[in-house]
């Protein structure tokens, strides 16, 4: 487990035994917290290395939510997909993994879908309770329902009934996106958790926690190998 720098980006690398596999991890607003940590880990621990890309770099994580939110709101979608991209790259060239993945939650889990649609390399893409507002925040120039059309991999898509931020009707249509693709679509459909279930332990969310966790582990498995 490391911090690293690299080609102007940042990240928190947690390297598997063997390195064929790897996954791009973006994660909440939160940034690099224990969280996604842990999730870096257990992908480890699955054979999987995992670099999870720094939406911070050089700054302190935010203290709460009114900070992350605002923090958040600073990012921009073109220099944010740039440094994802620098993220594969280093995983497939530096560290020479065979495949590529990525995974993100809330936040990342919007980012994924633009990163899929433009990088071919990547092999599978999980997004988590992905973040759509509609419409867009100001500070968002990309249409994440429309380039999630636009992904060559399998596609898992994990989405709580009771979602504040994404609404139902996003969600009918990020799904009807992505499954007239040839590539195959796996919808996880939790409908009485909410949003950020994986993170908040609220009664409501802990049974879908306990199912989600690991089927999100063996479809990156699966499509990586």
């Amino acid at each position: 487990m490391t911090t690293i720098t690299f080609d102007g980006a940042a990240g928190y690398l947690v390297r598997a035994k063997t390195q064929r596999a790897g996954v791009v991890l973006l994660p909440t607003i939160f940034g690099v917290n224990p969280f996604v940590r842990d999730w870096a880990s257990t992908l480890a621990e699955h054979g999987i290395t995992a670099l999870v890309w720094d939406i911070y770099p050089g700054e302190d994580l935010p203290g709460d939510y009114n900070a992350a939110i605002k923090a958040a709101g600073r990012l921009r979608d073109a220099p944010a997909l740039a440094a994802m991209t620098k993220c594969v790259d280093f995983l497939a060239g530096e560290l020479h993994v065979t495949t590529v993945g990525t995974m993100g939650f809330c936040l990342g889990g919007r980012y994924v879908f633009m990163l899929a649609a433009q990088d071919r390399r990547l092999a599978a893409c999980a997004a988590i309770y992905p973040s759509i507002h509609a419409p867009n925040q100001p500070s968002q120039d990309e249409d994440a329902v429309a380039r999630a059309a636009a992904i060559a991999c399998p596609v898992q898509l994990v989405y709580p009934g009771r979602d504040h931020i994404t609404s139902n009707e996003t969600f009918h249509r990020l799904q009807q996106n992505l499954q007239r693709r040839d590539a195959p679509t796996a919808v996880q459909y939790y409908p009485t958790a909410g949003h950020g279930f994986l993170h908040n332990d609220a009664p409501e969310n802990q049974a879908a926690a306990r199912q989600a966790r690991p089927l999100i582990s063996a479809f990156l498995a699966g499509c990586l190998g």
